[in-house]
């Protein structure tokens, strides 16, 4: 096949896919294995491609795709901060974030004076022909996908044509994926994974929800309003964050759904069916208040070692039945948990500082779990007509993250 030839059928199969089956795949990896198993079938010689997808995430500035003949598609992730990396600023993929139309070269030629140095290394890995092209989103963000080859006198015209002409396709199929991956970053973040999914599934409207049982778990700062009047407001925030890290992490860790933060407080729960039986769930919930109250510990020896504030906190387990879904006003709904079985556990949570325990179990919690708990008698609870006995765990009795102090 001369350098000006058309690969047979290459066009309409590759482009017919993209505009079909691709909008489908699931993620950049998948579509770009699958796109360059295509492409090879129809004879461009790839023997690299990758993708790199800048995105909305708390954590990452973006991820890169890469593909090469026999090892699939490989991962990774990019945290904040990338662009202001010498190497990333001496890049082709900087250069098209800044408005560059393409970058082709030959990489059979020497290094020509200010080329970027990634030719050099791929020229080391035997490859001979680059190209580097931007993938520009609707909203005007610029990402990027590369394609190499090692095949002698590099890409042939036409497979060159092929790729560009192939690129406006691929563009909008990146698209469509990466905004379902944002959405679902962005729920997940704001909103928690299960109830991120699902709405996501559909469950919007005002009244959508279940019944259903769970182990209920409410945390809260303690001396909040204190710390408030102590401390500058980036001083506090800081405080609060590495106190919801420390619970949140706990959480997550053995399968709870962190439902809201509500100011100082964190209200997740245990989700029980017939897959997670309650005593399971019940065990769950004590290890990951035992794990948050350690790690509290250590996270203040520390915070107290540079000066910073520390914290501890109060945290009520109960279980019950809640109601699960969308309540609010037609136009602005939270997913969340109501029902007698929070408001009880809130109530029992309040009681953490009057009693000097960082963990408080409901009767009914300890009716399930298995471990050994100490009994604190029963005590008289606000919006509560009978008295109620708390219990707490015996390995958790008496202690306490070390105490709180506004350094």
């Amino acid at each position: 096949m001369s350098r000006g030839q058309q690969p047979p059928g290459t066009g309409p199969d590759v482009a017919g896919w993209l505009v079909s089956e691709a909008r489908s795949v699931e993620s950049p990896a998948p579509l770009l294995e699958a796109l360059c198993q295509r492409l090879q079938a129809q004879g461009v010689p790839l023997a690299r491609a990758s993708i790199s997808l800048f995105t909305l995430h708390p954590l990452l500035h973006g991820r890169s795709f890469r593909w090469r003949p026999g090892q699939g598609v490989s991962t990774e992730v990019h945290p904040h901060g990338l662009q202001h990396l010498p190497g990333f600023a001496l890049s082709p993929f900087k250069a098209l974030l800044d408005g560059s139309p393409g970058i082709h070269r030959r990489l059979e030629a020497p290094s020509a004076p200010g080329d970027f140095p990634m030719f050099d290394e791929l020229r080391a890995d035997g490859l001979t022909d680059y190209l580097a092209l931007p993938v520009c989103f609707s909203d005007g963000a610029r990402h990027a996908v590369s394609w190499a080859t090692d095949a002698p006198g590099g890409f042939s015209d036409a497979q060159l044509a092929l790729l560009h002409g192939l690129h406006p396709l691929l563009q909008l199929v990146l698209e469509v994926l990466a905004r379902k991956d944002m959405t679902g970053v962005l729920l997940d973040t704001y909103l928690g994974r299960d109830t991120g999914r699902r709405i996501l599934q559909g469950q919007i409207r005002r009244g959508d929800g279940e019944t259903t049982s769970a182990v209920i778990c409410l945390s809260d700062l303690r001396s909040f309003t204190a710390l408030s009047d102590a401390l500058p407001r980036d001083a506090l925030l800081e405080l609060l964050n590495a106190y919801f890290e420390t619970m949140v992490g706990a959480f997550h860790a053995h399968g709870a759904e962190v439902l809201k933060f509500m100011g100082d407080a964190v209200l997740a729960i245990f989700r029980i069916d017939a897959g997670s039986p309650v005593e399971e769930r019940c065990e769950a919930a004590a290890r990951t208040v035992r794990e948050a109250v350690a790690a509290a510990t250590r996270d203040n020896v520390e915070r107290r070692r540079q000066g910073l504030p520390t914290y501890e906190f109060g945290a009520a387990l109960h279980v019950g039945d809640v109601m699960y879904g969308n309540i609010g006003a037609t136009d602005r709904l939270d997913f969340t948990v109501i029902g007698p079985a929070v408001n009880l556990a809130s109530r029992i949570g309040g009681l953490c500082a009057a009693l000097n325990e960082p963990v408080l179990l409901s009767e009914a919690f300890v009716s399930h779990y298995q471990g050994d708990t100490k009994d604190l008698g029963e005590h008289v609870l606000k919006g509560v007509g009978m008295p109620v006995r708390i219990y707490t765990l015996a390995s958790q009795a008496g202690t306490r993250p070390q105490a709180l102090t506004a350094a």
